[in-house]
């Protein structure tokens, strides 16, 4: 049954005949029932809603972070921010191989006790290309970050560039750092610190400490355009496995910060992409 939002005249909610009503962005919007439905239920098709639901979730739990890094891209392509994240992700996502099935068609539990089963990730079928994962896009000109360091158990010191390209940029952009632990599943980020400060401390959770972890930063300025995400490092957060650069390795590392923070064995580093210069902003 629907519901009038407005009197007679005015939007509704819900099914009225073939025709639904919903709210999208603010925005009143109808669409009508599916005259058909064909559910074959193929393995493909059976791999793809697998992998759809997969994503979802997987997305959901970064709903922090993308709602901030794909804000004004998913209004540009107008969708929300979780399809703008499974659209620009696709390479990036896939699903690992499952367990055989028992005679009533389910998983057949892995080995270990419950309480272990019980702390995997429920996105652990999903295989992420981390590296070339984007949680934040758009036009702002990026920092260069440098090598994360930790200054406690778990606590992240990135200190960056403040305009490493010389494009017209705003000071008070704010800079964040976004963490995922594969273990936990889970996502977390930053508080901002502007860009004119020149560096940002990531406070993590201490439940955290010894586990692997994936960083990435970006940029979000005031009007809420981000830049293009970096990832910044895959390490365990222990003190040992993020040790602060050496004087001699900071001054091999000094041409390399114009694209980001160089190499080290312990991370895996991508290099950042860029994109148009905003239209307005301070030098």
């Amino acid at each position: 049954m629907a519901k009038s939002t407005n009197g007679f005249s005015g939007g509704f909610s819900g099914r009225l005949g073939n025709v639904i009503g919903y709210e999208w962005r603010g925005r009143k919007c109808v669409r009508s029932m599916p005259t058909h439905y064909r559910d074959a239920q193929t393995p493909r098709q059976l791999a793809h809603r697998a992998l759809f639901k997969a994503t979802v979730s997987f997305a959901t739990k970064a709903r922090r972070i993308i709602d901030k890094g794909l804000r004004q891209a998913s209004l540009n392509a107008q969708m929300t921010e979780v399809n703008y994240f499974m659209r620009i992700n696709k390479q990036c996502l896939s699903l690992a191989a499952q367990p055989a099935a028992n005679a009533q068609g389910q998983p057949r539990q892995q080995p270990g006790n419950t309480h272990d089963r019980q702390r995997q990730s429920p996105t652990a079928a999903l295989n992420v290309d981390y590296e070339h994962l984007v949680l934040a896009d758009g036009p702002v000109a990026p920092v260069a970050f440098h090598t994360p360091v930790m200054t406690d158990d778990t606590t992240i010191h990135v200190a960056f560039d403040k305009n490493p390209l010389h494009r017209t940029v705003r000071q008070e952009d704010c800079v964040y750092l976004a963490a995922y632990c594969p273990e936990l599943g889970d996502f977390d980020i930053s508080a901002p610190n502007y860009r004119c400060r020149g560096f940002v401390d990531f406070h993590l959770h201490p439940y955290w400490a010894g586990r692997e972890i994936h960083l990435w930063g970006f940029v979000v300025d005031p009007s809420g355009r981000a830049s293009q995400s970096q990832h910044l490092a895959h390490a365990p957060l222990l003190p040992s496995a993020w040790p602060p650069e050496t004087e001699e390795e900071e001054e091999n590392n000094e041409t390399d910060r114009t694209f980001g923070p160089a190499p080290r064995d312990i991370f895996r580093m991508s290099q950042m992409n860029t994109g148009p210069a905003p239209d307005a902003g301070v030098p």
